[in-house]
């Protein structure tokens, strides 16, 4: 992939790319993290870096899956000749008309057909008679009916759940190889900006961006560190280049243009940062950034906010399931109709707040990159190509699904 340093200096216009290139490129550049050990208790929300291959047969002996008794051969009753508990060791033998009281869990005596569960028994003494017929290999959990030895447990890539992890620690497996989740910082910039709490001055607008950066990665299971910092060209620089320094991906918001205040876009060219592109023909969030330093993964988004959440959405958000080894990383994308008439202006791309309902969608009002509220309840983008601009109810179109992990 050729990456070119920007030329903020001059604030010379580039070519916009189109989305799906745009999407291409972060998807080729090099995304995986590190992987690691870690024990297993620590490993729930992470991705296997391995295949695990089972070492036993599972279960490890065939097993009772009843309370009741072991019975041997087809006969109407049978003599009680001992017991097996759950965890007892001693391998037993049974033998034509005998019986063994047993226990869920318990290893079954050599020769059992067979475990008639206590319900269907009346036991006399040393004697238990049958009350209805009993099948042979009825609830007998054989060896390795499950996972025998040699087969794959989980594949590389695999997401750890709580299932995951019941499932290895049953196989003895006290640790995992891992992606390690990558480290994150959001950087938020503007004068403007007020932080939620303090009283707000007349042309200064409350901070939401962090807020909302800091909440959807949290609920895709990242922690991220958040710096703000406001619009001087010395400090904007200082703290990218602490963010770099620390940070497996850099997220920043706002002063990526080329207004006269916008020192993101300049403090990246001083730094070194290789761009892979600059704006995108969408609406909204063209003015975005994604460029490299080493194997930073940096990404300049405007400031609108709602902007922030599109692009979140669409490119960062599958560059860090990648890089936390998550596949596929990117959004589901779904075809649906549209569930009413639609024009739209100009020759961008757009990506519309909306709603799938029954496999049709429908598009909320208040499409402005500042306005967040249109945003609550929607359960998708919908992407609306360059190449076209009007749109009927009944077509059929794509959508990206928000994965609402709550």
């Amino acid at each position: 992939m050729l990456l070119i340093i920007p030329n903020f200096e001059n604030e010379i216009e580039v070519d916009m790319i189109e989305v799906e290139d745009a999407i291409r490129i972060i998807q080729e550049s090099g995304l995986l993290t590190s992987y690691q050990p870690v024990a297993l208790v620590d490993s729930l929300g992470l991705v296997l870096a391995e295949d695990i291959i089972s070492t036993m047969n599972m279960p490890p002996f065939s097993q009772s899956a009843m309370d009741g008794y072991a019975i041997c051969g087809d006969f109407s009753s049978f003599n009680v000749v001992g017991e097996i508990k759950a965890g007892d060791v001693e391998m037993y033998d049974v033998n034509q008309k005998e019986a063994y009281r047993i226990f869920t869990g318990a290893m079954i005596p050599r020769g059992t057909t067979a475990i008639a569960k206590q319900e269907i028994v009346e036991r006399n003494g040393d004697v238990v008679s049958l009350l209805e017929q009993v099948k042979e290999g009825t609830s007998i959990r054989i060896e390795g009916e499950e996972i025998q030895k040699g087969d794959l447990i989980l594949k590389k890539g695999t997401f750890i759940t709580p299932a995951a992890i019941g499932l290895l620690s049953s196989f003895g497996i006290a640790e995992v190889m891992v992606y390690m989740k990558p480290i994150i910082t959001v950087i938020v910039t503007g004068n403007e900006l007020t932080a939620v709490g303090e009283k707000l001055q007349p042309g200064r607008i409350f901070e939401s961006n962090s807020y909302t950066l800091r909440a959807v990665l949290k609920n895709h299971g990242y922690n991220v560190e958040v710096k703000k910092v406001k619009d001087n060209f010395e400090a904007t620089k200082s703290i990218i280049a602490e963010a770099i320094a620390l940070s497996d991906v850099v997220i920043m918001t706002g002063g990526i243009s080329v207004g006269d205040y916008d020192f993101v876009g300049k403090a990246l060219y001083d730094l070194g940062v290789k761009e892979a592109f600059y704006k995108v023909n969408q609406k909204p969030g063209k003015p975005i950034f994604y460029g490299l330093k080493d194997d930073v993964k940096i990404f300049g988004l405007p400031g609108n906010p709602a902007a922030v959440l599109t692009c979140f959405y669409i490119y960062v958000l599958p560059a860090i399931r990648k890089m936390a080894g998550i596949t596929p990383p990117s959004l589901i994308r779904r075809k649906v109709q549209l569930g009413h008439d639609y024009n739209k202006k100009g020759t961008r791309s757009y990506l519309l707040k909306a709603k799938v309902e029954n496999d049709k969608v429908f598009i909320h009002k208040g499409q402005s990159s500042a306005m967040l509220s249109s945003f609550v309840d929607a359960n998708c983008l919908l992407f609306l190509d360059k190449d076209r601009s009007e749109f009927a109810a009944g077509d059929d179109v794509e959508v990206f699904m928000l994965p609402l992990t709550f």
